[in-house]
């Protein structure tokens, strides 16, 4: 039965891996085929040039604008998204609840996770300092401990907050707790990582050993945060790109007869099987939208 187990965790290993990246590009794929979503076009826009960035300007305040080419900086878009996905920039910013430093805190935690297990997993084929890899695991499973359990306190104190926070936010963060927690309870186990690193070459070899039972349940714990990430709300970490490029900062000029302009035709003739003062049921979106607006009687 030990023999069944150790080959059960090797192999559960690779599977959670596997079902990451299916589950992340089915969902991927799911919503970019969802119908298009309003666009913001709310300014400044990273891909603007930088005079113009600084006030809020757009490539439409050209003469003949729409017969002028439009060169998006890719890089300045980028430089955006580096900003918001390493330091929560929007977070810090428009936040009024304080939780910047907690999430911050949490976020790192998860992002030196995954270096460390990158340096353990490196450290078969390459020598990687000893200290590195220590240092490295040890910051992440505090910063994470710290952050996630933050955020729980947090939201259940703060009355206002609490408003907003459903059971499933508690139990995403008490999940990232639970992996931070078996990380730092198998680190004081063995301070070396060594049993952590054995136990990543045992899947890396595929040679089943035996590994003491805080780490097993450290990495089984986190293989099924895996998971379940493409399956929750947590798929953010893919939606980052939807919501910024496609949304917040789509301002492209909308061509006759192109992709998005027959996508635009198509969701304009889905019937409505709802209704309001102000929509019609059973009309398509196209004939409400050419219909006279009704006339308030109250202003007559």
């Amino acid at each position: 039965m030990t023999g069944v187990f150790h080959w059960f965790i090797i192999f559960f290993g690779w599977g959670s891996i596997l079902l990451f990246v299916i589950l992340t590009v089915y969902k991927i794929y799911r919503i970019a085929t969802l119908p298009l979503n309003l666009r913001w076009e709310v300014y400044p826009v990273p891909h603007e040039p930088k005079e113009r960035r600084t006030y809020g300007g757009s490539y439409m305040e050209q003469t003949n604008w729409a017969q002028k080419p439009s060169r998006p900086s890719l890089l300045a878009e980028l430089g955006e998204m580096v900003g918001e996905i390493f330091f929560l920039n929007r977070v810090r910013k428009y936040n009024p609840y304080g939780l910047w430093p907690l999430s911050l805190a949490m976020h790192w935690g998860l992002y030196l996770l995954l270096a460390w297990i990158a340096l353990l997993t490196a450290a078969h084929w390459i020598p990687i300092p000893e200290p590195v890899a220590s240092v490295t695991g040890g910051v992440a499973f505090v910063l994470g401990m710290f952050g996630s359990l933050g955020l729980i306190v947090k939201r259940a104190t703060d009355k206002s907050l609490s408003l907003y926070t459903a059971p499933v936010d508690y139990f995403n963060l008490a999940f990232l707790a639970a992996i931070f927690g078996l990380g730092l309870l198998s680190w004081a186990i063995g301070p070396g990582f060594l049993h952590h690193q054995a136990y990543l070459v045992s899947l890396i070899t595929f040679v089943p050993a035996h590994h003491p039972a805080a780490v097993v349940a450290m990495f089984f714990t986190l293989q099924i945060f895996a998971i379940y990430m493409p399956l929750s709300k947590l798929i953010h970490y893919a939606m980052k790109h939807f919501t910024f490029t496609k949304i917040l900062w789509d301002d492209a000029f909308m061509v006759k007869n192109s992709r998005n302009d027959r996508r635009i035709m198509r969701q304009l003739a889905y019937m409505k099987d709802w209704s309001a003062p102000h929509i019609g049921q059973g009309k398509t979106w196209l004939e409400d939208a050419q219909r006279a607006p009704a006339v308030d009687q109250g202003k007559q």
